[in-house]
């Protein structure tokens, strides 16, 4: 997180393309009201220093290891995450009337509730999925195993 003024300012989002020193690629963005509105560029960071040529980055407590340009599916995932996330209850407020003259309003709130649920959780559950299946790859290629 570089720097927010009210809600303004620039923060980091997203972590992919996980190594096994423990580092990832993560994006910063322009941000308005916690909403990342353009992603500025990509870095690989990590929250423990691996080598000696990270460079401690006192602003988001993290170990930067290199800057790059943006990684565009990185940016696509997020902007698809805060769709996931803001979609259901953006579409529920949207409809709430009709849905209430047909008396599921109710029924439709809870199931935009979860699914805004869903989209926080998922996220965790798929990066377990990525650094086992990616330590598993690491382990096959330090052993020579590859294929």
């Amino acid at each position: 997180m570089a720097f927010v003024i009210h809600g303004i300012g620039t923060m980091v989002y997203g972590q992919r393309d996980y190594w096994p020193d423990g580092s990832y690629i993560t994006t910063e963005w322009f941000v308005l009201a916690w909403v990342p509105i353009i992603p500025l560029y990509s870095k690989r960071i990590s929250d423990i220093q691996t080598n000696d040529f990270a460079k401690y980055d006192a602003s988001g407590g993290f170990y930067l290891y290199e800057t790059m340009g943006v990684d565009h599916r990185q940016a696509l995932f997020v902007y698809l995450w805060f769709a996931c996330v803001f979609g259901p209850v953006i579409i529920w407020g949207s409809f709430q009337d009709a849905l209430a003259k047909l008396g599921i309003d109710d029924l439709a709130a809870a199931l935009c509730l979860g699914f805004s649920a869903l989209a926080f959780v998922f996220p965790y559950f798929l990066r377990r999925w990525v650094k086992r299946r990616n330590a598993r790859e690491w382990k096959r290629q330090s052993l020579g195993l590859h294929g």
